[in-house]
């Protein structure tokens, strides 16, 4: 009767040893919705390079405008928007992206990057926030918000911001 005792006390003696703590590193954890707006997005560009009009149809809202931080009062309409895509060869790499859910609205922010030029010789930073409606089972775009983020555009005022307003 002693042995199973003392075998049990070892057995909890050795599981309750602390275990190795994972190596530290830069792990992102994605959100479901960080998952479903990245392919949205990825999805948007694609459709835009194809020139799948129907596609696209299914991505955007009739009324869809992007606005931009060099002319916020001027909004770009729909088809201007596209054409000007449409110009840009190089697929955008999208990171940082960040997902607020309001039920029949998200809003999603993320960094755009273009790879460097040979004729630019530096990447091109853009910082986007895209207002997204739920449609029935989808999400249509309705406004792009643009703003240049490179290293020349505007740099933020560091630190953190105090949220409780």
């Amino acid at each position: 009767m002693v042995l199973p005792i003392a075998l049990l006390a070892a057995w909890i003696a050795a599981s309750a040893q602390p275990q190795p703590l994972p190596q530290p590193g830069n792990v992102p954890t994605v959100t479901r919705l960080v998952k479903v707006f990245s392919e949205l997005e990825r999805g948007l560009v694609e459709k835009v390079h194809a020139k799948d009009a129907s596609a696209l149809d299914a991505l955007l809202d009739p009324s869809v405008e992007m606005r931009t931080g060099s002319a916020p009062g001027a909004p770009v309409p729909r088809d201007a928007w596209i054409r000007d895509a449409r110009k840009s060869a190089a697929t955008p790499r999208i990171e940082q992206m960040a997902v607020h859910d309001f039920g029949e609205v998200a809003v999603v922010s993320f960094r755009e990057t273009f790879a460097a030029s040979a004729a630019k010789r530096r990447s091109h930073d853009r910082f986007v926030v895209d207002c997204w409606r739920r449609d029935g089972d989808a999400w249509k775009l309705v406004v792009r918000y643009l703003s240049d983020a490179s290293a020349s555009g505007v740099a933020g005022a560091g630190g953190t911001v105090d949220k409780r307003y």
